[in-house]
């Protein structure tokens, strides 16, 4: 039980980590202009409550990292990403109003926000790398 725990505590931490990763992968492309290149209307402000949101969501996630996978950290990152943003295209933003993977945003807007969840996922599965698990 001990054991369980630990794994869930630091499988959180990682998701915390990949939850900042995700924010600011996500506010760089809009800062930076990657979205508007791309004819994607995301470009989130970076305040306290946005960083906030994701990172305690980011750690929910990060338990996707109790699941075995004990290949490559990288892949491990990716993939498993991939369920979160999934979640966000098909469940969360057309909740939103943003119609069915968010393509009221722009037609690459499942890109951006695949891209901005594997930046967080192999942020986290990073962490989980150097902690050995």
């Amino acid at each position: 039980m001990r054991e369980f725990t630990r794994n869930l505590s630091v499988c959180f931490a990682a998701g915390c980590l990949g939850g900042l990763g995700y924010a600011l992968a996500l506010w760089a492309m809009g800062h930076y202009g990657f979205t508007r290149w791309v004819g994607v209307d995301i470009a989130p402000y970076l305040s306290n409550a946005y960083l906030y949101q994701r990172i305690v969501w980011g750690g929910v996630c990060g338990l996707i990292f109790l699941l075995p996978w004990r290949r490559s950290w990288l892949a491990r990152g990716f993939f498993l990403s991939l369920i979160p943003a999934g979640v966000l295209l098909f469940l969360l933003l057309p909740m939103r109003g943003y119609g069915p993977a968010a393509l009221a945003l722009g037609m690459l807007t499942p890109l951006v926000i695949v891209l901005a969840c594997a930046a967080g996922g192999i942020a986290g599965s990073g962490l989980l790398r150097a902690q050995g698990k």
